[in-house]
């Protein structure tokens, strides 16, 4: 296991999760041609749930707005990220570098929007040219890159992925995890609240990595001995790890699935039946995830169940994210 460094500050603003964000997708004319890549879906939607970090790292380093066009460039086992028209500069060190230089500022941020096919900010879509100029593989660009190894449970994704339902759903789900983590266990961290933590979100791990779950549980089992600091610290690790490959229609279905086993008990022979054909009309994907999802809701809400339990409110419902999943 990594020995991972966990803040416990909370993110700057107390009302709104903060996300990071190449800046250039934010309006800002920071482009290398002087132009921008604003992100309508940002600016217009995510930013009355989030305050944004903004950042351009070829700025950041002194490059010049407008700027010769740079590249990557695979050269043996490197890539390094080079001027397209004089390949001796080159910008490698300074862009890794800068990453380090930005950690105070990114402390507390619960999420990273960045960039695509940058080659200082893409994530997994930067072109990486072979030394005879043509196009060879991709790879995250040199800033990006350099973060995410600092930064290793920060959920991340590129602005272009989020045009992709599955995906804008599981990164936010993945944010507001983390973003309860740090305001409700790190900003205080007790045995009850770590506990607590795990219980709301056991159904998520469960339809994600039922192994890491598992693990985490017995991580958890004594806590009278242990160095809390430290099981926190593995503990986010493995949990933010369990998150961080999207799950499909079938994990989603039997998620709910799990829900209705909650207040079976309390349902009426045609409440029962009502609840699981929405579930299968989901499953086969007759409806979206917000139909039988809402039914439940009614249903836990009218019987009083128990509904602290984060995989029904993942995120602020007026998102709209699983309208489409």
């Amino acid at each position: 296991m990594q020995n991972v460094k966990i803040s416990s500050a909370k993110p700057s603003s107390q009302s709104k999760p903060v996300l990071g964000i190449s800046e250039c997708l934010t309006g800002s004319e920071v482009r290398f041609n002087g132009g921008h890549k604003r992100s309508r879906y940002c600016t217009d939607v995510l930013s009355t749930y989030f305050d944004f970090k903004p950042v351009c790292p070829e700025v950041g380093i002194g490059m010049s707005v407008p700027r010769p066009p740079i590249r990557m460039v695979a050269k043996g086992d490197d890539i390094r990220v080079i001027a397209t028209d004089h390949p001796d500069q080159d910008y490698t060190e300074q862009l890794r570098q800068y990453a380090h230089q930005t950690q105070s500022q990114f402390e507390g941020i619960s999420g990273f929007v960045f960039m695509q096919k940058s080659p200082s900010c893409g994530v997994n879509s930067s072109k990486v040219y072979s030394e005879n100029g043509y196009p060879a593989t991709s790879a995250a660009g040199a800033f990006a890159d350099e973060f995410m190894k600092l930064n290793p449970i920060v959920p991340v994704i590129e602005a272009g992925q989020l045009n992709d339902a599955m995906l804008r759903e599981h990164f936010l789900m993945r944010v507001y995890a983390y973003y309860e983590w740090q305001t409700e266990v790190m900003a205080n961290l007790t045995v009850n609240a770590l506990l607590e933590f795990h219980r709301r979100h056991k159904l998520q791990l469960r339809i994600h990595k039922e192994k890491a779950m598992r693990e985490m549980g017995r991580m958890l089992a004594d806590l009278k001995t242990a160095n809390i600091e430290q099981v926190a610290a593995n503990y986010i690790e493995l949990f933010m790890d369990a998150l961080k490959k999207p799950v499909r229609r079938p994990q989603h279905a039997n998620l709910l699935y799990r829900i209705q086993k909650h207040i079976k008990r309390c349902l009426s022979k045609d409440e029962k039946a009502e609840v699981m054909g929405l579930i299968e009309q989901y499953r086969q994907g007759i409806v979206p995830l917000v139909v039988p999802m809402t039914l439940l809701k009614f249903f836990v809400n009218k019987y009083k169940a128990d509904t602290n339990i984060a995989a029904m409110y993942p995120y602020p419902s007026e998102l709209g994210l699983q309208n489409q999943i």
